[in-house]
């Protein structure tokens, strides 16, 4: 019987294993038989799209125009941004299987070994190569109920911290019953999820890690720990730095997740955190006489905390 050519119907499911053999892809072995596969990238806003057997490169404006098009029982990705990790969670309980990179590396290995240039459009058929050549690279997105149970939680905690923040100006700035009222029903309502989400986060092991072994908890260092253990365990630290806008950029802003690890470092050195304290006052004596110097001592202090996270994911071993 001949060998099914790579990219045909009967091998939609299947994968070149390391030594060139055929092998069931991750899609397979989790019980998607006979499933169509879809390789994504993201950019600019954008999804990036190609089959198993095209050489086309669609793009979407979302997670779910891609499955309306495509119609895959499998969707392969190297990363996943937050704003399109909501959708694919609500995909994911119908059915539809995400298979994600391990090592956010490999990618950057693939395009330099091929002398490829970075852009949406090479990267998504790198991808398609790598999970057929080497399947044992990928798994599944969602891991653990715990994790989506946490990130969703942390989401919801995010914009009430946002709505806090607007009710506590607007509370300052008139003199009105209606709007203290709304500022407190707020602040309680973020206060009791800030309680909750911890308590779920202890179920996550970093989150738990850097709890004991770095004194560090709340609502942000459980948005990071759920929505970006995969980068803080893959990732080179100097990579890390740049995902997390962790240096000067003007007139752009920063992501949620670089605001919310400055927040988490302005804590610690408000609650004179007895490690994170020492890092910020030690800075702050060098940079005597100069502007803005209690802002750059807070981003030192957040970069300290960003490499800790680094290193104890690392040491945990790779996410599950």
């Amino acid at each position: 019987m001949a060998t099914p050519a790579p990219g045909s119907p009967e091998t939609s499911v299947l994968a070149v294993g390391a030594r060139g053999d055929w092998a069931p892809s991750p899609a397979t072995r989790q019980g998607v038989q006979g499933g169509r596969v879809v390789f994504a990238d993201f950019g600019r806003g954008k999804v990036y799209a190609v089959t198993a057997d095209g050489e086309e490169v669609y793009t979407f404006d979302s997670i779910e125009d891609l499955v309306g098009k495509l119609s895959p029982n499998t969707v392969v990705i190297d990363s996943l941004p937050g704003k399109f990790q909501k959708n694919a969670m609500e995909l994911a309980n119908t059915g539809i299987t995400f298979l994600r990179l391990k090592n956010l590396g490999k990618l950057s290995e693939e395009r330099k070994s091929n002398g490829i240039n970075k852009t949406n459009e090479n990267d998504v058929k790198l991808l398609r190569g790598l999970f057929y050549r080497h399947p044992e690279e990928f798994q599944l997105l969602f891991t653990s109920p715990e994790e989506l149970e946490v990130r969703s939680m942390t989401e919801m905690w995010a914009l009430l911290a946002k709505v806090r923040k607007v009710s506590k100006f607007s509370r300052t700035a008139f003199e009105n019953q209606l709007v203290t009222e709304a500022h407190k029903t707020i602040q309680r309502l973020t206060d009791r999820f800030s309680k909750e989400i911890h308590q779920k986060a202890l179920q996550l092991p970093l989150y738990r890690r850097a709890c004991e072994e770095l004194g560090l908890k709340g609502p942000s260092l459980a948005y990071l720990v759920s929505h970006d253990a995969v980068a803080l365990t893959t990732l080179p630290r100097d990579k890390l730095t740049v995902r997390y806008a962790l240096y000067r950029r003007k007139y752009r802003k920063r992501p949620l997740r670089s605001k919310l690890l400055i927040s988490l470092a302005n804590t610690a050195v408000i609650n004179k955190h007895p490690r994170y304290s020492t890092i910020y006052h030690n800075y702050c004596e060098k940079l005597a006489g100069r502007r803005r110097r209690h802002w750059k001592a807070v981003l030192r202090v957040a970069l300290r905390i960003l490499r800790d996270l680094h290193q104890l994911a690392k040491a945990g071993g790779p996410p599950a």
